[in-house]
């Protein structure tokens, strides 16, 4: 049976689809993420304890250049994750991350284009920057997911898609950042707490704090997928037959 059904969902449901699918896959996502993010985040907690960006500047652009890379295919992994789990098949690690590869170009692309539109929009105003970023937000899942002829065709598609949910977007957005946030703090001061108590802790609460941070990258791609997939329902009559064909997987038997 798949985990949820594909139908239209508000914005809380949306969120709570995704802590369903992180806690019922935690495995699977906490593996993809490590295989994707894993090199980026010790390079950048090692820049952090070694003295920061200042005294490590080469290591710390490549820490971010990485870690874009690993987002995309952190994405692209978590929405094989998400669309096996909608056609009712057990995910695997090894199936999201080969489907994550195989992707790896289109999923570049629209992630390029869209970061140079939203920078752009963010040189004119902070608004117009949130705006574009909303109507961007699920480029790399329609390049990824349709047969489009580009990958940086992905943006128009996405535009296109949440034509009158750009509030919606915004929703998702701040509501997983305001999540993040907290939780970042609630460890923070704890870790805090705990290295002043006993000073040799401070090393292993910072890297604690940056394993269990990597759950924020899926997160992140199973909310923006599953919004993907409510525009669809909601503006296309979406379902789970043309999600098998875009997959070439056919839905599991109940």
């Amino acid at each position: 049976m798949a985990t949820t059904q594909l139908r239209p969902m508000a914005l809380g449901e949306i969120l709570d689809a995704s802590f369903a699918l992180l806690r019922r896959h935690a495995g699977v996502f906490f593996g993809i993420a490590i295989v994707c993010q894993g090199l980026p985040t010790a390079l950048g907690l090692f820049v952090q304890l070694a003295g920061g960006p200042q005294e490590h500047f080469g290591l710390y652009i490549l820490s971010q250049v990485l870690s874009f890379v690993g987002y995309l295919l952190v994405t692209g992994a978590s929405i094989r994750v998400v669309s096996q789990a909608y056609l009712g098949h057990e995910p695997s690690m090894g199936d999201a991350l080969d489907f994550a590869f195989s992707k790896m170009g289109r999923s570049f692309s629209a992630g390029f284009a869209s970061g140079i539109l939203i920078g752009l929009a963010c040189l004119l105003l902070l608004i117009p920057g949130i705006v574009v970023a909303c109507g961007l937000a699920v480029a790399v899942q329609a390049a990824v997911l349709e047969p489009l002829p580009g990958g940086t065709d992905g943006v128009g598609r996405s535009w296109k898609l949440t034509s009158g949910f750009k509030w919606k977007a915004f929703g998702l957005y701040f509501v997983g950042t305001v999540l993040f946030l907290l939780f970042i703090l609630g460890f923070g001061v704890i870790a805090g707490i705990a290295a002043a108590i006993f000073p040799p802790l401070m090393v292993p609460a910072v890297i604690g704090l940056g394993l269990i941070s990597l759950f924020l990258y899926p997160f992140v791609s199973c909310v923006f997928t599953l919004f993907y997939y409510d525009l669809r329902v909601r503006k296309e009559a979406f379902d789970l037959e043309l999600l098998s064909q875009h997959l070439g997987v056919a839905a599991a038997r109940a």
